[in-house]
C-alpha cells in the first residue's frame, strides 16, 4: 500500500516550529505525528504513514512524510537532508508535492532559507519547483482580519513571497500558496475550506488528472546502484551540492565534509 501509484505522496519540509506535524495530523485527523510548542526540534527523524485524506474527505489515500525540521545548524541540517534523500529513494512512484511550511508570524525570506532551498534544487534539479506548494500556518479564523496586512504583503505580485522566490531561482511559473489553520479542525468550516485549498493545490502540482509525480534523474541513478556504491553516490552528491551553496561554505565546509564522512 505504501508504494501504491494512486497514493498522494506529500514530502513536508520547513523550519522547526512552523507547524509541519500539526498540518499532517490535521489532514489525516489523527495525532500521529509529534508536534509541540518547544523551541527545540520535535521531528528528528523521518515519519511516514499511509492514511485516508480526511480533511476534507477527498476519496484518496495519502502517503505523508514528515521530515526533520530545519534548525539553522549547518552540520545538523545537511545530516537531515541526507535522511530525507535516503527516504525519498524508497518512493518508487515519486513525490506528488513538496510542501514548504512557513509560519505566518515569521515571513522573512533570509539567506539561510534561500540556501537550504538551493541545496534541494541542486540535488533534485530545477524541475522539483513545479511540484512545490507553499503553506503558511497559524492563519486562524479569529486572527484573519489582523493578518490581512501580512497576507497582502505575501501575495503582492511585485515583491511578495512567491515573487521573491521566483526571482531568486529564476522560475517561469508561480508555486501555489495556501493559508492554513490547524485550530478546531474537526468542527471548523473555515479550517475545512483551508485544507480543501491545500488539497486542490497538491492536485494541481500533481499534474491534475494525469497524477504525474515528481521523479528525477538523480533518483533513478540512486536506484541503479546498490549497497556501498549507492551510499557513496548519495554522500558524494550531497557533499558536492552542499559545498556549492555559498552560505553553507561560509559557515564551514569542513562541517559538511564531516557530516558526509560519517553517513
Amino acid at each position: 500500500m505504501i508504494n501504491d501509484a494512486n497514493n498522494i505522496v506529500l514530502a513536508v519540509m520547513g523550519a522547526v516550529g512552523n507547524g509541519k506535524s500539526s498540518t499532517l495530523n490535521s489532514i489525516i485527523q489523527e495525532p500521529l505525528f509529534q508536534s509541540g510548542r518547544s523551541v527545540g526540534p520535535v521531528t528528528q527523524r523521518i515519519g511516514s504513514c499511509v492514511r485516508h485524506w480526511k480533511l476534507p474527505e477527498v476519496g484518496r489515500t495519502v502517503h505523508i512524510v514528515d521530515t526533520p525540521g530545519m534548525c539553522e545548524s549547518t552540520y545538523k541540517d545537511v545530516e537531515n537532508v541526507h535522511l530525507m534523500v535516503e527516504f525519498f529513494k524508497t518512493l518508487s512512484h515519486g513525490v506528488s508535492a513538496f510542501v514548504l511550511v512557513f509560519n505566518i508570524h515569521n515571513t522573512r525570506l533570509d539567506e539561510y532559507t534561500k540556501n537550504m532551498l538551493r541545496l534541494f534544487e541542486r540535488l533534485l534539479g530545477p524541475h522539483f519547483w513545479k511540484h512545490v506548494v507553499i503553506v503558511f500556518t497559524h492563519v486562524d479564523e479569529d486572527q484573519r482580519d489582523y493578518l490581512d496586512a501580512n497576507i497582502d504583503a505575501l501575495t503582492d505580485p511585485h515583491d511578495g513571497f512567491v515573487k521573491v522566490i521566483n526571482q531568486w531561482f529564476h522560475l517561469q511559473y508561480q508555486p501555489p500558496m495556501v493559508f492554513l489553520s490547524n485550530k478546531d479542525t474537526r468542527y471548523s468550516q473555515y479550517a475545512r475550506e483551508c485544507f480543501m485549498e491545500l488539497y486542490e493545490a497538491v492536485a494541481s502540482v500533481e499534474q491534475g488528472g494525469r497524477r504525474e509525480k515528481f521523479t528525477c534523474t538523480w533518483f533513478q541513478e540512486i536506484n541503479n546502484r546498490v549497497g556501498v556504491v549507492q551510499d557513496n553516490f548519495i554522500v558524494q552528491s550531497i557533499r558536492y551540492a552542499a559545498v556549492s551553496v555559498p552560505q553553507i561554505v561560509q559557515q564551514g565546509s569542513r562541517a559538511v565534509v564531516n557530516v558526509c564522512s560519517v553517513m
